[in-house]
């Protein structure tokens, strides 16, 4: 090496210690050593001292590039102690190589960004999430929270007093999003008498009446939180039941009866009302959400089904049907079967499956908005 590279790099080293002294308390629990090749041009570890400089580090070092160097990234500490041990090389195109990403100086705002992500991304490494972005055991956790059976009645409770009394009687916190409280104090009683059934899908269903969603928040923290949201075919939200892992014929046996129907000269309520949702077995729910935003009153639609021997869900199925709905079987957190009526889309998809919480989360793609 010529005396003046020698000078040179000497000169830069003691910059880029400079800078790593001068960043010592900064945010970032990340110590970044670049190693700078021969071949990068001129002043380039002096410009990228001054760009480092600008990204919130706790240490940052700069030296030339030693054979066998390569971009890394090493932990010590776990949690609030987790720190990050970085090794980046400028390359002889002048760029900074890292693990995940390689940047030039004119990239200082993205670089920034992907500093600041590092430690939560690194923290998450070997971390399986599936649905709602939530781990194993949190999924599981929830999922038990919110199968605590709701023991009051639920028929024409006012909405903001049903959600108080069942959120109350959870261990997750519950929090409500901006002018929430409001829109609860303004929503509908529900219809159905839901006694009994778990707290998840109980909620779900009443808050879907006044265009609201339960969402869990914060997956990524050691506790996780719900959330009580205005409704969105973006939002991740907890559902209105879930997909059975029985079939039907075993988990409501009642309405795979064979009998003789016939219906005329009555409305869809009128109809159910009158037998068939008895003879079901299983609570008849309709989805307020959908009924309201596709103006669809059960109680003035008039329906028909003519004489013959068939299974009572089919009757059932066939007069939704003239009223531009549909059902499906669904169960609660605890497996208790209920039937779920709506029109199905993007603002009703059909039942959500999960595998059992002891065997944690359902795959990623499984959950649909």
């Amino acid at each position: 090496m010529t005396p003046a590279r020698s000078r040179r790099l000497a000169a830069l080293v003691a910059f880029g210690s400079l800078a790593g002294g001068a960043l010592a308390h900064a945010a970032l629990p990340i110590d970044l050593e670049v190693a700078v090749v021969q071949a990068a041009p001129l002043g380039a570890m002096q410009q990228w001292g001054r760009v480092l400089s600008e990204m919130d580090l706790a240490r940052v070092r700069l030296r030339a590039a030693n054979r066998g160097d390569q971009p890394s990234v090493t932990t010590t500490g776990a949690g609030p102690a987790l720190r990050l041990q970085v090794v980046g090389i400028v390359n002889h195109k002048d760029q900074l190589v890292l693990p995940g990403g390689v940047f030039r100086q004119a990239d200082a705002a993205q670089l920034k960004q992907f500093l600041e992500d590092l430690p939560r991304q690194t923290a998450e490494q070997g971390i399986e999430r599936g649905i709602f972005g939530l781990t194993k055991p949190q999924f599981a956790a929830l999922y038990h929270d919110l199968s605590t059976p709701v023991d009051a009645p639920t028929k024409g409770v006012p909405l903001n007093e049903l959600a108080a009394n069942v959120t109350a009687r959870l261990g997750t916190p519950v929090e409500l999003s901006a002018g929430v409280a409001d829109t609860l104090n303004r929503g509908q009683p529900l219809t159905a008498d839901l006694q009994g059934y778990s707290a998840g899908t109980v909620l779900a269903i009443a808050l879907r009446s006044a265009g609201l969603e339960l969402a869990p928040s914060g997956p990524t923290l050691e506790t996780v939180a719900l959330k009580i949201v205005p409704a969105t075919r973006d939002t991740d939200h907890w559902p209105a039941g879930w997909k059975p892992e029985q079939v039907g014929r075993v988990i409501a046996p009642a309405m795979h009866q064979f009998t003789t129907i016939e219906i005329s000269g009555f409305t869809l309520q009128q109809a159910l009302d009158g037998g068939l949702a008895a003879h079901m077995g299983v609570p008849l729910v309709f989805d307020a959400r959908v009924l309201a935003d596709r103006r669809i009153d059960p109680a003035n639609i008039q329906v028909k089904f003519p004489r013959s021997k068939t299974y009572i869900r089919r009757a059932v199925d066939n007069i939704l049907a003239q009223a531009r709905l549909a059902g499906e079987l669904r169960v609660d957190e605890a497996g208790k079967p209920f039937y779920w009526i709506t029109q199905f889309g993007p603002d009703s998809p059909r039942a959500l499956g999960t595998d059992p919480p002891s065997e944690g989360p359902a795959a990623p793609g499984r959950h649909q908005p």
